[in-house]
């Protein structure tokens, strides 16, 4: 069974590479205007499977491509969760999230063209990016929490102890803290 957590520990960094460059090469899309250089989904033009590498087709083409490896990756990540992670329900809706999140990304991906770069819709886009982005970033952490060097969990565990949970109150004796924080209206 250890192989198994290891296994979806794995899985759950490359997920999260994999969201991270994906993100990346979104951007790049956005920063080259290169966002309608495919004008068809989920092909670039028409019944061509394989678009051109070069120029704006490229760029967006390679945008694609990390969408399509990311949502195989979440897609396993999700399937390996319900099969070897039932005990561990954190990771499980963690799993199942990041797999309900990268379809519907899918999907906006798909409106994003259709609608021609309607600004809302690639807001959205972006939106949806960065909660998966969140979502694969605790689910890694979380599923190698076991698999880090102990004196990385040490070190935040010790980093939030004396962190107050509410910054009004008066903090805990002995702490580096400023004090309360000033209340709306007051110098």
């Amino acid at each position: 069974m250890e192989g198994r957590h290891r296994l979806f520990g794995w899985l759950a960094a490359l997920a999260f590479g994999a969201c991270y460059v994906t993100v990346l090469l979104g951007g790049n899309v956005m920063a080259s205007g290169s966002g309608l250089a495919c004008p068809s989904w989920p092909t670039c033009f028409g019944r061509q499977v394989i678009p051109p590498l070069t120029g704006a087709a490229g760029v967006e083409s390679m945008h694609r491509v990390g969408a399509l490896v990311l949502s195989v990756l979440v897609l396993a990540l999700t399937f390996g969760a319900i099969l070897w992670e039932r005990r561990r329900p954190a990771l499980l809706k963690l799993s199942l999230a990041s797999g309900v999140t990268v379809v519907v990304q899918a999907v906006l991906g798909a409106i994003v063209v259709e609608t021609g770069l309607a600004g809302g819709v690639v807001l959205l886009h972006f939106a949806v990016a960065t909660i998966l982005f969140l979502l694969l970033l605790v689910l890694a952490l979380v599923a190698n929490l076991r698999f880090l060097p102990r004196r990385w969990t040490t070190w935040a565990l010790e980093a939030g102890k004396d962190a107050p949970i509410d910054p009004y109150a008066p903090a805990a004796s002995g702490s580096r803290s400023p004090g309360p924080l000033p209340q709306p209206g007051e110098g």
